[in-house]
């Protein structure tokens, strides 16, 4: 094809971000944007030369469309995937790939055949040089004994308000699903999950002011991962800290990337520059020039672990991956 001709799904920050982006690369037009807010749709549309409808199915029914990117929220997010790829639309979408574990599994079945469109989720592992490196450091440096991430954070700063919202968005171990990415990334899927959650303020729309999740995870090939995230907490400024213990060495991630950690000495991981956007790679997935299908597992892995936490903390229990 000529041009890849692009439709836009939601008209916010990310979506505006992603349709600039797009509108930059020589291989591709954007065509429409669909978007219910009236002021931020036609908007985009404007700024992007592009028409602009509110039903997201109306782009299904266009022909002459041959991609879409979906950024809208958590909770649409499976339907839409789902639809658009039945409807042979190649698709870009936010993370997580779905709000429910039944619509993740049925992504799944879409692109397991080799003429599927493609899916591609906008995690920034398949384009980063850092994630390529901790990937090969990782590789040789034994088994996973345990891992561990803490995010805590003072308020919502600039994130959009619909985040606290659990119909909206899910848990926090779904939509902080990025940071759970990295790790099935290193180390595969899940093979149990354990999480607790405590939210102050939730109202009847199922927003809520404050929150704090603790994530276990077991993986199939061996070893735990821990996460922490606490959100409008009683802190001045946002904290973050992670640590991948192996058999033979520790990661320590730090402001420019990570350190490797021995019984003799410490030193920084070594990477280079990134050669291209999540735009660019989808491109050439569309072009078949890319194999992206190991890509989307790992995501629909990453988004099973937030669906098993939200079981588990209501739950109050063990949940193996397996009984989902």
């Amino acid at each position: 094809m000529d041009q890849i001709k692009l439709g836009i799904i939601g008209s916010g920050g990310m979506s505006t971000r992603r349709a600039k982006v797009f509108k930059s690369l020589p291989d591709t037009v954007v065509k429409v944007i669909a978007a219910r807010n009236p002021t931020t749709g036609p908007k985009l549309a404007n700024e992007v030369s592009a028409e602009c409808v509110e039903d997201w199915r109306s782009l299904l029914d266009m022909d002459d469309l041959d991609a879409v990117f979906v950024g809208t929220h958590n909770e649409i997010h499976g339907p839409i995937v789902i639809e658009s790829i039945e409807a042979g639309k190649h698709v870009l979408t936010e993370y997580p790939t779905s709000r429910t574990h039944d619509e993740g599994i049925r992504i799944a079945s879409l692109i397991s055949s080799e003429g599927s469109p493609v899916l591609r989720v906008s995690n920034n592992e398949s384009i980063s040089a850092e994630h390529a490196a901790l990937k090969q450091q990782v590789s040789g440096l034994g088994p996973l004994y345990t891992s561990h991430f803490v995010r805590l954070t003072p308020g919502r700063g600039k994130r959009p308000e619909v985040l606290f919202n659990l119909d909206l968005s899910g848990p926090p171990a779904l939509f902080f699903v990025y940071h759970i990415h990295t790790y099935v990334s290193l180390f595969g899927p899940a093979d149990w999950v354990h999480c607790s959650a405590h939210y102050e303020g939730i109202n009847e729309d199922t927003g809520y002011e404050r929150f704090s999740t603790v994530l276990t995870v077991g993986f199939a090939s061996g070893g735990t991962g821990h996460w922490t995230w606490a959100g409008g907490i009683a802190i001045e400024t946002a904290s973050q800290e992670a640590r991948i213990v192996t058999r033979d060495a520790t990661l320590i991630e730090t402001d420019a990337g990570w350190d490797i950690s021995t019984p003799t000495s410490t030193f920084p991981m070594m990477f280079g520059e990134d050669e291209r956007s999540l735009e660019q790679l989808f491109v050439a997935d569309v072009c078949g020039e890319t194999e992206w299908r190991a890509d989307a597992q790992i995501a629909l892995d990453a988004a099973t672990i937030g669906h098993a936490a939200e079981m588990s903390a209501r739950e109050k229990r063990v949940v193996r991956v397996a009984e989902l």
